[in-house]
């Protein structure tokens, strides 16, 4: 690939990330916040390549001018001097790796993949407890130094019934507060108070199959991002029955959790009572951060 081309697919690449930016479509990769870095690179990768395919464009027409005597004899001996350096780096100019470039780009200008959805979460579900704050009470006897974890002690931030706690805003105003599967899944855990065990609360998600622990009914989840998609997690709550719709279609449903399901044994997936369900669009950020 020569310098012209190098150039061309430099301005394809920031303009693709301009494109996918403003329209949104940057959210399926990384985080709302990085859009102004994304746009701001676009802009930046826009303007090299034009500056690029200019120079090298101005560089050929002043070498054909020199080989043509149009120039003065000073610009025909820079002229000269730059036909005879292209001619030494000719090969110098061409390099294979832009190639490697090209692809992706033009994969996206074509498809724009989806979301992660309910294939990433069979290959990378696991324990949903908090690393160290097992919600389940630690017992240890009298005898390793340790007075059992019966409820009246704290073993987090706080305790109760037995199991450790963390302590958590009050949830949203109003009738069934939308609030994210993260949320839940961490309230349904850790919330002393179990507010979204007495509460119905709305959570938007996709459909995907029963995970382990769980031998029927259906999981609603929703992948959660610290940067990019590549570091997704999902994070998930179990419904019993069959499910209203297909895998990967996303609903919004009205739940609340069951105490005391979510166990070691099922990687500390809750258990939810639906009260109403609808199939829904697909949010614009498809991922909970």
């Amino acid at each position: 690939m020569n310098k012209e081309a190098q150039s061309v697919v430099v301005g394809l690449l920031g303009g693709l990330l301009i494109g996918i930016t403003v329209s949104g479509k940057f959210t399926s990769y990384v985080r709302p916040g990085f859009g102004p870095l994304l746009m701001a690179a676009g802009i930046i990768l826009v303007i090299i390549g034009v500056i690029s395919l200019v120079t090298v464009v101005r560089g050929e027409v002043r070498r054909d001018r020199a080989a043509a005597g149009l120039l003065g004899t000073g610009d025909r001996a820079e002229g000269a001097e730059q036909g005879a350096h292209d001619a030494h780096g000719h090969q110098h100019d061409r390099s294979r790796a832009a190639w490697m470039i090209l692809a992706p780009i033009l994969m996206l200008m074509v498809v724009s993949p989806a979301a992660l959805g309910a294939d990433a979460v069979a290959r990378s579900a696991g324990a949903q407890g908090l690393v160290g704050l097992a919600p389940t009470p630690i017992k240890k006897t009298v005898a390793d130094g340790y007075t059992p974890n019966d409820g009246s002690g704290s073993a987090g931030s706080g305790s109760s019934a037995g199991r450790r706690t963390i302590p958590f805003d009050a949830l949203p105003a109003g009738p069934n507060p939308v609030i994210g599967v993260k949320d839940l899944v961490m309230r349904a855990l850790y919330d002393g108070t179990n507010s979204v065990a007495t509460t119905p609360v709305t959570v938007v998600g996709f459909i995907s199959p029963a995970g382990d622990g769980y031998t029927t009914g259906y999981t609603i989840a929703r992948m959660a991002i610290s940067c990019c998609a590549a570091d997704a997690n999902p994070t998930r709550i179990h419904v019993d029955g069959p499910a209203p719709y297909p895998v990967n279609s996303w609903v919004a449903a009205v739940v609340t959790a069951q105490e005391g399901t979510a166990t070691e044994a099922n990687n500390y997936v809750p258990v939810v009572e639906v009260r109403s369900i609808e199939q829904v669009q697909q949010p614009t950020d498809p991922y909970e951060h």
